[in-house]
Order: structure tokens, then sequence, then C-alpha cells
């Protein structure tokens, strides 16, 4: 393992997350890998009604229930990812075990 010096680090930048009531046009879907354990999420970013860059990871397992972030995304969108980017969604309920969105215009 190779020990990397602090000098080269980068921070990543950090959009801010869904909210209740956010109308949401996605405009990018991509599945990621985090570095360290190896955890695999699709992540959904795009832009709110107000032109505010926003993002979201949705994290993958082999069984979500509907109201799980990932789990209302297919619930309202369907399970191919690459059908996704230029919806527009509105985030109805956004609580951790209660999530909702639906899909506008």
């Amino acid at each position: 393992m190779s020990v990397i010096d602090i000098k080269d680090v980068k921070l990543a930048e950090q959009l801010p997350g869904f909210e209740e009531g956010d109308v949401i046009e996605i405009k990018s879907v991509e599945v990621v890998q985090t570095a360290v354990q190896g955890f695999r999420g699709v992540r959904v970013s795009g832009t709110d009604q107000n032109g505010t860059e926003k993002a979201e990871m949705l994290w993958l397992r082999p069984v979500v229930g509907s109201r799980s972030k990932l789990g209302a995304f297919i619930a309202a969108l369907g399970n191919d990812i690459n059908q996704w980017v230029g919806k527009k969604i509105k985030i109805i309920t956004w609580r951790h075990r209660n999530r909702e969105i639906a899909v506008v215009g």
C-alpha cells in the first residue's frame, strides 16, 4: 500500500441533498463505488426549481423497500437508470425510511 502525501489530497465537491418540496430535473445518473469499502450506489444529480445543483446517493442493495431512497426512484421511474436523465421529479416525502417521489411534467 502506498502512502499519499497530504498535499496531493483534493476535497470533493459536496452538493446539497434533495429536500421535501424540491422539483428536480435530473441531469446525470451514474453508478459509483466507494474507494475504501467498495460500496456501490447510484449518484443522481440535477437542478432544483431555483437552479441550485443538488445530488443524492442511492445505495445499491439486492432488495429495497419502496420507501427507501433507491426504492422511491425505482417505483416512480423504473429500474433502467439510463431512462432517468431528463426526467423532472417532485420530492413528496424525504424522511428516513419514508421517501416518495413523483414524476412531473
